[in-house]
């Protein structure tokens, strides 16, 4: 199958391809404009021993300190702590836990960041003021039977605001468009079960002669297909698509001589049901003769 070949439902069908095309790129222009702005809030900080007299008591901090900063990473996926976060602050953030998350860089460095959009971006302060209070406030917790007490450095707060540049935006709502109008010109031949490549056809017909018409049925080339009927013995039109009627004789089935004439089989690709060839097939056989339109 060429590259043309595999494009045969969107040469077939360009008014639809574009009109769907259009759309997506209008939608998705839309959403990007109507999805709200996300802030990123991050609080970076180092957890460390409180004292550090003895070598083997540095040896000890460190390693506990490492446990720790492990141990924080995973607050902010536990539910009470998230609970905690809204009822101490009083603000009311829908799906906290997809928003918010740590993890640990190095061994005693620690990235809390959260996402807010929208309107909970008026509360970006006041929720890592909360969560900077409950850290300090768990770990003091964690050091009343802990034999070697930790403290975390005063966190670094930043804000950054989540945008994508139009470039990129522009280049993707281009490239999503070309998909989804490619995808849903074939999903549509698919679900009503016409044929879309010339392979279909060859699948079911393999020893038969085929002539290949680039064009849609009225607008064929006539001699072209006159020289191809006239190498068979008695030729019979044979429709398997509703109009060929409009452009050519056709010749009902039960009306050929089995004995004399020979079947010509015409195929409009996207009209043309794969069931219909194969009760050709099942009628016929192979001593056929096909004009396959393309477009």
């Amino acid at each position: 199958m060429t590259f043309l070949d595999f494009l045969s439902p969107v040469r077939r069908n360009p008014l639809q391809w574009g009109g769907i095309f259009l759309a997506s790129i209008a939608i998705m222009i839309g959403l990007y404009f109507v999805v709200p702005p996300i802030e990123k809030h991050t609080m970076f900080f180092s957890v460390k021993p409180v004292a550090a007299a003895e070598k083997s008591f540095v040896t000890d901090g460190v390693e506990s300190a490492e446990k720790i900063a492990e141990m924080i990473s995973g607050w902010a996926k536990d539910p009470n702590f998230q609970q905690d976060i809204i009822s101490q602050s009083g603000i009311k953030i829908s799906g906290l836990k997809r928003k918010m998350a740590a993890r640990k860089q190095n061994r005693l460095n620690v990235f809390w960041t959260l996402q807010l959009s929208g309107a909970e971006r008026a509360h970006g302060q006041e929720l890592t003021t909360t969560i900077q209070k409950l850290l300090i406030q768990k770990i003091e917790e964690n050091n009343v039977d802990s034999v070697v007490p930790i403290k975390i450095t005063t966190p670094h707060i930043a804000m950054e605001p989540l945008t994508v540049p139009l470039l990129w935006v522009i280049i993707a709502v281009i490239i999503l468009s070309l998909a989804a109008a490619t995808i849903i010109t074939y999903l549509r031949e698919s679900l009503i079960g016409s044929v879309s490549f010339l392979e279909q056809v060859t699948e079911i017909f393999p020893y038969a002669a085929i002539l290949r018409i680039d064009n849609q049925a009225g607008k064929h080339d006539i001699r072209l297909l006159n020289n191809f009927s006239d190498t068979f013995i008695s030729p019979r039109l044979i429709s398997t698509f509703p109009v060929a009627g409009k452009y050519f004789e056709i010749t009902n089935v039960g009306e050929l001589n089995s004995e004399e004439d020979t079947p010509i089989l015409l195929v409009q690709m996207g009209s043309t049901t794969i069931r219909e060839l194969h009760n050709m097939q099942a009628i016929f056989g192979d001593e056929v003769g096909i004009i396959v339109f393309e477009k």
